[in-house]
């Protein structure tokens, strides 16, 4: 009975402000209109006002508005020609059959926006973590720095600095801003690179190699013999405090680290320990204090797999593994929990987030790791992604790769702040989002018309009704964001210049004016006919995949 409450509540609006776009247009031509149906059937319900009858009929799988004209073979009383639709301009006959579609296209915009409205903060656009050899590298740019301007445009948060940056791959930037309370100018051109969209189509974008979150100064250990692991550190203790000096970023951490005194070096440290209750697994942490007296012989070459200026042997954790799965690649590899990650493809890497991109490029293709674990020397593995498939809430398929490692690395991102012109923000991400989405679908339609795509991922009014009721166990958020989509795709879809839809009755009319001449009633019937063939056919397919998706799976 829930389902079929949030199927109603999800449809019936959708449909109702459909027909009532085309109900006003025609009233606003002074096309004459018999009746205003929401659903199909006899209607359960019925009122006449003025000369219209409004009806609400069983089936809520559509609606109608009869309108004088439609209908090719409708009599026409004399006294109403002058508002029959057939009988109308060119423009209104445009306006009245475009005005559902467009009453769709407005819903998502309106629900995006109160969406968006209710957001009071968002990430500030300041650098957490900067990956070694990236174009902001290169650029001077460091964690902590906040980007207040690009090529003259102000940069108010995290997305408006990665949408800037991301349309400009190849292409040099001026960046302004503020480090240590000075603003500071910057050229930088962010990288070419690839990302799949949601449909798997590779997009160019660019990239600066930041990332908006802080790590915390979390250390690895390779070398059982360092005064670290002597003093009684190990892999995974978080540092708090060098020589009572507070450390809170790994970047901290390695520019004490680097140059440590030649006396003792008293730290302070968090070590996690898991705690298992009836719940869950509880995480603490312990608080120690440790004394470290760097080994002068180890200044300047570092130990095996270390890098040179690592005298008390503590390395940023950022790059060792915390877990491996079981019967994972990362397992069958020969890749164990504690093991630092030295080399990939013969890269240097100090940032897990380098190895995840290079991984992400050679998808399931193998790639060599050099590796070392405590006390070992560097050894060489080769590990093959596995291409994994899984279902979302709304048993849609998605394909991931999967390695089956998990880091270290605790990190943290700044303080959100508050969106400055909450108005104006929230106007501009409902467009954006209502544009994406319409992209995202004529992608979709293009991929199925040149054979990219199958007609597998088509959905009926069934997956409609499972969806609706899967949203509203969500939340309301997420019914309102399902109502938006699904009155994307109604404007859509009735856009599609198919006979027998709103698209088809545009494109008549483009004939239309394009011949200066309406199109032969015979040609009208065929193409009609036709239309209705293809629809029928896509609704079979849709059902039939419904069918699979939800009781045959």
């Amino acid at each position: 009975m829930t389902k079929i409450l949030a199927f109603i509540l999800l449809i019936g609006p959708l449909i109702f402000i459909h027909e009532l776009g085309h109900l006003l247009a025609a009233k606003l031509v002074d096309v004459k209109v018999g009746r205003f149906s929401i659903g199909f059937g006899p209607p359960l319900l019925r009122r006449t006002i003025g000369e219209t009858e409004y009806c609400l009929a069983p089936i809520p799988l559509g609606g109608y508005v009869s309108l004088l004209g439609q209908n090719p073979h409708e009599e026409i009383p004399e006294q109403d020609r002058d508002r029959a639709l057939s009988n109308k301009p060119l423009w209104a006959r445009y306006l009245v059959l475009a005005a559902g579609p467009i009453a769709n296209l407005i819903v998502p915009i309106l629900l995006y926006f109160f969406f968006f409205l209710t957001h009071a903060l968002q990430p500030p656009p300041v650098i957490g973590t900067v990956l070694d050899g990236s174009a902001a590298a290169l650029a001077g740019l460091e964690p902590g720095d906040r980007i207040v301007e690009i090529d003259g445009d102000d940069v108010r948060s995290w997305k408006e600095m990665q949408t800037k940056v991301a349309a400009s791959p190849d292409l040099e930037l001026r960046i302004e801003i503020e480090k240590q309370g000075k603003r500071v100018e910057r050229f930088v051109t962010p990288r070419r690179t690839f990302v799949k969209n949601p449909l798997g189509v590779p997009e160019p974008r660019g990239v600066l190699g930041v990332y908006g979150h802080f790590y915390a100064p979390q250390i690895g250990i390779v070398d059982p013999t360092s005064p670290a692991y002597e003093g009684g550190l190990r892999t995974g203790d978080v540092i708090t405090s060098i020589e009572g000096e507070p450390v809170r970023t790994i970047e901290e951490l390695q520019a004490l680290v680097a140059t440590p005194p030649d006396s003792l070096v008293r730290l302070t440290y968090l070590r996690p320990h898991a705690t298992a209750f009836q719940l869950g697994t509880l995480l603490w942490f312990e608080s120690n204090h440790a004394q470290l007296l760097p080994r002068q012989e180890a200044r300047g070459r570092g130990l095996p797999g270390a890098p040179a200026s690592s005298p008390t042997g503590v390395l940023p954790a950022n790059t060792f593994v915390r877990a491996v799965n079981h019967d994972s690649p990362a397992a069958r590899a020969g890749l164990l929990p504690g093991d630092r990650v030295i080399e990939i493809d013969g890269q240097p890497v100090t940032r897990w987030e380098s190895i995840a991109n290079i991984l992400d490029r050679a998808q399931d293709k193998p790639v060599k790791l050099l590796v070392q674990s405590l006390g070992g020397e560097p050894r060489e593995l080769t590990v093959k992604q596995d291409l994994r498939t899984r279902k979302d809430i709304y048993k849609t398929e998605f394909t991931y790769l999967f390695l089956g490692a998990e880091p270290y690395g605790i990190s943290q991102a700044p303080d959100l702040e508050p969106i400055r012109g909450r108005f104006t923000y929230a106007t501009r991400a409902s467009w954006g989002e209502t544009v994406y989405m319409l992209e995202m679908m004529w992608t979709a339609l293009r991929q199925m018309i040149t054979l990219q795509r199958g007609v597998e991922e088509l959905s009926s009014v069934v997956g409609i009704f499972a969806f609706a009721g899967t949203a509203a166990e969500q939340g309301p958020t997420e019914f309102l964001m399902l109502m938006a989509l699904i009155s994307l795709n109604l404007a859509f879809v009735n856009l599609l210049p198919i006979p027998i839809l709103d698209g088809g009755h545009l494109l008549f009319f483009t004939i239309e004016a394009i011949r200066r001449k309406p199109l032969g009633q015979r040609a009208r019937e065929i193409a009609s006919a036709i239309g209705l063939v293809v629809i029928l056919l896509l609704m079979l397919i849709a059902l039939r995949n419904d069918v699979m998706r939800f009781w045959m799976d």
